[in-house]
């Protein structure tokens, strides 16, 4: 059996003891050979990076000289390597599990985060520190002060080799935090906080040559912009073409990797085109031609299906999950929840919105909407469409993505209508949708939250396309469809279908075919119906209803907050 690296980030480990690897070490030459030496790159959560910052350290560390034929021996850049390999003294950091609670957490964490990657440092070179100087080093009260004892013994001491500094997760901490206490948020990154100044030693000391090259991992640019006066040498490429597949999968690594796992190849069209919905999807440079997938979500339905040769039961992994479960938090930043709920409705109706790319966050100035969609592309909600020339269009990566967004669109739905959010009902009602082609329990929970929505008129702008909404999003609740508005054949489109995802076995498949009229609309509901079934049977006439068996078809009218319905 291939062994799968699922959860796994030292590089070392990965290699030593068999386990699968994608080779990106290719982009060791990219990063040496990039202008600067002082590269910041963003990306989701869950997408390798610490990965590929294990990689750097065994790399470049000239402890591990002994060490690089057995490590880099079968790769790219092991039978290629660059001059730098093995030269320098590597200095990393991991801010990733730091507690975020308050500030005394905050601040307490830092520092010993801080002080544990200064002691493995200290315990790596031993033999170019003294104890004495080690003893002073680790006795600082701050982090600044600690790196600074660092970097004038590494000058006193006249070593020759200099340090490369790599850090992962630089903005972790702040992003758990940016979104309900900016406040906070603002304390530790200004001029007199701990971080700026722990970066500001970082880059006195890249003016004195002590540190040489310095690789900085994240997810957003907020923290970077807010440190910016005090660590402005740094050069973001993460939107830069040849780096945009330096992490995540490629469609014919992703084809391999089934090939590896024993998918059949009968099977392998059908199985890559689900996770090609699932995982694939993110595009972080305009001009890139392919989309990358989630490595981590790959590795995940990868490990599962190797061994049990079927799907996973949750579509989502629950450990990616946890992480991308914060996109609520995103939407309540300075208190704008009711303002940024735009942004979410219109997304879970149109499939999209437009916004200008923010490159450069300023707390300074009200958070715009652009902004918030900016913040959910760099956060991996959201990922780019295209370029229109005036700007750009976002879209959900991929179709777990939207079932996270559609999941908190209910929620935030169910609050508006003051309604207690419970997802069993909606659960069983399309249980019975799916299994036994009956409808009606599931037409009654939309029922049940129009009728709380439509009592508060400035819940929400109310149209054809907000019924779409609620009946798409509470329909995202399960997992064994996929949900289609809009869905086309023949240039003709129904407003739902539910198609059945293949690792699923529900009995039916299903259209439906919405009408919406205002409570007090004089118009016949039986004609409208008639007028929807008309155009539901033309539909049912093309290629793609002709080649599906156990498909269920319905028209909807809802008056109201009241559905009429009817079978076709």
């Amino acid at each position: 059996m291939l062994k799968i690296p699922y959860g796994r980030s030292n590089f070392k480990t990965v290699i030593q003891e068999g386990f699968f690897y994608q080779d990106r070490s290719g982009y060791i030459r990219t990063v040496e050979e990039s202008s600067g030496g002082f590269l910041f790159y963003l990306r989701p959560r869950r997408f390798g990076k610490s990965l590929f910052v294990s990689m750097l350290r065994y790399y470049y560390g000239l402890e591990y000289k002994e060490t690089f034929t057995e490590l880099f021996g079968k790769l790219e850049i092991g039978r290629n390597p660059t001059p730098l390999a093995n030269s320098f003294m590597v200095l990393s950091f991991d801010f990733s599990r730091i507690n975020t609670n308050d500030i005394a957490l905050i601040s307490s964490g830092f520092h010993a985060s801080v002080r544990r990657s200064v002691d493995s440092f200290l315990n790596v070179y031993k033999d170019l520190f003294t104890d004495e100087q080690r003893d002073v080093t680790l006795s600082q009260d701050s982090p600044n002060e600690m790196m600074s004892e660092l970097f004038n013994y590494h000058k006193i001491n006249n070593i020759s080799h200099s340090i490369y500094v790599i850090i992962d997760e630089y903005d972790h901490f702040a992003n758990e935090i940016i979104s309900f206490n900016y406040s906070l948020f603002s304390e530790i990154i200004s001029r007199n906080g701990f971080v700026r100044k722990f970066f500001e030693t970082i880059k006195t000391a890249t003016g004195e040559g002590t540190v040489e090259r310095i690789f900085i991992t994240g997810v957003s640019p907020i923290t970077l912009d807010s440190l910016t006066s005090g660590f402005n040498i740094g050069s973001n490429v993460s939107s830069e073409l040849d780096f945009h597949e330096m992490m995540g999968f490629k469609e014919e690594e992703v084809v391999g990797i089934l090939r590896l796992i024993g998918v059949n190849v009968p099977d392998n069209i059908a199985v890559l085109n689900d996770l090609r919905a699932w995982y694939n999807g993110y595009l972080f440079c305009p001009d890139a031609e392919t989309r990358v997938y989630n490595p981590d979500m790959v590795l995940y339905f990868a490990k599962f299906y190797q061994r049990y040769k079927k799907y996973p039961n949750q579509l989502l992994d629950s450990n990616i999950a946890s992480d991308y479960g914060k996109i609520r938090n995103l939407f309540r930043i300075q208190g704008r929840e009711d303002e940024n709920f735009n942004v979410l409705r219109t997304l879970t109706e149109t499939g999209s919105v437009a916004a200008i790319m923010t490159t450069q966050f300023s707390f300074e100035k009200p958070f715009t909407e652009s902004d918030l969609v900016s913040l959910l592309y760099y956060m991996g909600f959201l990922t780019i469409d295209k370029d229109t020339g005036l700007g750009l269009t976002f879209k959900h990566p991929n179709y777990v993505i939207k079932r996270l967004y559609a999941q908190y669109f209910v929620s935030i739905l169910q609050e508006k209508a003051n309604l207690p959010f419970n997802s069993e009902p909606v659960n069983q009602a399309i249980s019975a949708l799916a299994q036994q082609g009956n409808p009606q329990p599931f037409f009654d929970q939309v029922s049940f939250v129009l009728k709380g929505l439509l009592s508060n008129r400035d819940a929400v702008r109310f149209h054809e396309g907000a019924l779409k909404g609620i009946f798409v999003s509470l329909l995202h609740q399960q997992q064994f469809y996929y949900i289609h508005s809009e869905y086309e054949s023949s240039r003709q489109y129904v407003d739902i279908f539910l198609e059945t995802i293949k690792g699923y076995k529900p009995n039916y498949e299903i259209g439906i075919e919405l009408k919406y009229v205002k409570k007090g609309d004089k118009r016949n509901i039986n004609a409208l119906l008639d007028e929807a079934e008309t155009q539901l049977r033309e539909y049912m006439t093309t290629y793609k209803f002709n080649l599906r068996a156990n498909v269920k078809a319905f028209v909807v009218v809802a008056q109201g907050y009241k559905l009429t319905w009817r079978a076709v």
